[in-house]
């Protein structure tokens, strides 16, 4: 418990400052707030250096490729929101949706195939720490943050499960403000989840 408490008084200043925005950024997201992806932007900066610090290969590079996804997600909630109302920082004018089976049998193909082949290379060309989980959990990351960006519901859940895969990372590597920031990640995915699938209701069931 004493080495626990001393490595988080140890953190440094970037993973304070990534955990602080990234927890924003999700929290600004559940609320389908554009003001959500600058901050993720921030955050993903400051990982894919701590990423690297802690021989995360997979997960740096993750992070790297967050940022122009991230700026795509800005963009396409920006364009939505400003065709609503020019006033109004929200993106409430793009819907909520659902995947097809089709998508959601895609994603779980994608998902496996990448984690293999991801795995496969950290393992044989790097010295990764936990290689084929870091590939699994940069797999699903990826496709979260995508499927995020075209507001799909079930990247709340593929969230969730990135998380979990983050957080045994990230323990192993004594990271422990990025531990408490996935744990309180994937809380808040489930949190997402349930405030996402009340809107779509809502919007089925619109009140007259």
């Amino acid at each position: 418990m004493e080495s626990i408490i001393t490595q988080i008084q140890q953190a440094s200043t970037a993973e304070w400052l990534g955990t602080a925005a990234g927890l924003i950024g999700v929290y600004l997201s559940i609320k389908e707030k554009v003001l959500a992806w600058p901050f993720f932007l921030f955050c993903y900066g400051l990982y894919a250096y701590l990423s690297y610090g802690a021989s995360l290969y997979a997960a740096m590079t993750l992070n790297a490729c967050f940022i122009p996804i991230s700026t795509y997600g800005w963009w396409k909630w920006g364009v939505a929101s400003r065709g609503k109302n020019k006033s109004t920082p929200t993106s409430i004018s793009l819907a909520i949706t659902r995947m097809t089976l089709k998508q959601s049998t895609a994603i779980g193909g994608i998902s496996l195939l990448a984690t293999i082949g991801i795995g496969t290379i950290l393992d044989r060309y790097t010295e990764c720490n936990l290689p084929y989980l870091d590939a699994f959990a940069t797999s699903i990351s990826f496709l979260a943050q995508l499927l995020l960006s075209r507001k799909l519901i079930e990247n709340w859940i593929a969230w969730f499960i990135a998380d979990t895969a983050f957080i045994v990372l990230w323990a192993i590597q004594g990271y422990w403000i990025a531990v408490a920031m996935f744990t309180v990640f994937s809380v808040m995915a489930v949190l997402g989840f349930f405030s996402w699938r009340k809107q779509l209701s809502q919007h089925a069931n619109p009140i007259n």
